[in-house]
């Protein structure tokens, strides 16, 4: 029997839910870590699982039980740009680390004062932390000039203490390796886990009508705000070159906000703008699209690995196109798409989807054989393990 502590920070993922208890379950259970946790437990229902996260707007500590898992929530401070800093967290891990019990701490993210003020406390405790496409410090500072190069500057120091005492980086992308700072850690490729029952796909007739869209279209789609983090200009303007020569395909945005600075653009070049919808309702328009798009992240965001999205894509059946598919497991890449990020490439990569011209697989059962939160969860358990016997014997 173990433990296994998840540690995460609510404010960035809900900077808008009171901090309140009768919000109900989804106060305590919403964030990476808290997913996490529950999935965790889920297939590995003899571990004690515990979720600690920061609230910079909670008074108190909240704590409830929801599917196994012992949800806490502490009061915050919150500095702009560094993150949140939790006196009576801190508090409960120290009283935790006297305990001197098998436990395993996993930390979701880094580069945040959260994970510094936790894992400078951790030397000679298991600890695992999950990257989730942030940039290192080290990076930073390369792209960064003037006063923001000083601000990463000096984070330098404690990004370099903390992650000395970190034993597992689970890492989205190869290319962060490059700028780690010096660590003795185990660096994994592994993403979260994909919700398979909630992306169950729909033929593509019953997607359209129920979005009432012409059934005899193409369509290509687009998920994410309309700025540069993604770059979906390069596909509006992909777009608008492909209607000059076909009418039969369309251009779907879905997840913007009124105010993206590319949203006139998207509409002026015919492009169908949705707002933002909720997740639950995410794979009717995965459901309906021919093709799934994700140009290519932007230079502040290029680790963020294949992403959730693309995966979601492949259970509703619909083939990805995109730089992050490089992400994709070599064995299936080309199975489930084309990883492309050129423009004339991105072009060409479409009209192959669109027209067939591509031999695809079983795009639903490749992405729940590398991407299943129970294959996930299996793999971790097994880490798990292996940093028991280290410290425990």
């Amino acid at each position: 029997m173990y433990k296994v502590i998840y540690i995460d920070r609510i404010s960035d993922y809900a900077p808008n839910i009171a901090s309140n208890i009768k919000d109900g379950d989804n106060y305590f259970t919403i964030g990476w870590g808290a997913g996490s946790a529950r999935k965790f437990k889920e297939y590995n229902p003899d571990v004690i699982v515990e979720c600690w996260k920061t609230d910079y707007k909670a008074e108190k500590i909240y704590e409830r039980e929801i599917a196994g898992v012992i949800f806490k929530i502490f009061p915050a401070l919150h500095i702009k740009h560094l993150g949140d800093y939790s006196f009576t967290l801190i508090k409960h891990l120290k009283i935790e680390l006297k305990k001197n019990e098998k436990t395993i701490y996993h930390i979701t993210s880094f580069r945040h004062l959260l994970f510094y003020s936790v894992a400078i406390r951790l030397k000679g405790k298991p600890l695992v932390v999950q990257n989730n496409g942030e940039s290192t410090v080290r990076y930073k500072v390369k792209i960064s000039k003037g006063i923001k190069k000083l601000f990463y500057l000096l984070q330098a120091g404690l990004e370099r203490k903390s992650f000395k005492n970190i034993d597992i980086l689970y890492i989205l992308d190869e290319r962060i390796k490059e700028y780690l700072p010096v660590t003795k850690a185990t660096i994994k490729k592994q993403t979260l886990g994909i919700i398979t029952e909630r992306f169950s796909p729909l033929n593509k007739f019953e997607a359209r009508q129920s979005l009432n869209l012409d059934p005899e279209q193409k369509y290509l789609l687009y998920v994410g705000k309309l700025n540069q983090t993604k770059n979906p200009d390069i596909l509006i303007d992909i777009f608008k070159e492909i209607r000059k020569e076909r009418n039969d395909i369309e251009l779907l945005i879905v997840g913007t906000n009124d105010g993206d600075p590319l949203i006139n653009y998207a509409l002026e070049a015919g492009a169908k703008v949705y707002g933002r919808i909720l997740h639950t309702e995410m794979f009717k328009y995965l459901s309906a699209a021919d093709v799934y798009i994700l140009p290519k992240y932007s230079i502040e965001h290029i680790f963020g690995g294949i992403g959730l999205l693309p995966v979601e894509a492949l259970l509703c059946n619909t083939p990805v196109i995109g730089s992050s598919l490089e992400n994709f497991p070599e064995h299936s890449r080309e199975l489930v798409g084309l990883a492309v990020s050129e423009k004339d490439k991105m072009k060409e990569a479409i009209i192959k989807i669109i027209d067939k011209k591509i031999v695809l697989g079983n795009l639903r059962q490749i992405a729940i054989e590398n991407y299943s939160w129970e294959k996930i969860s299996r793999e971790t358990a097994a880490d798990y393990k292996k940093l028991l016997d280290k410290y425990y014997n």
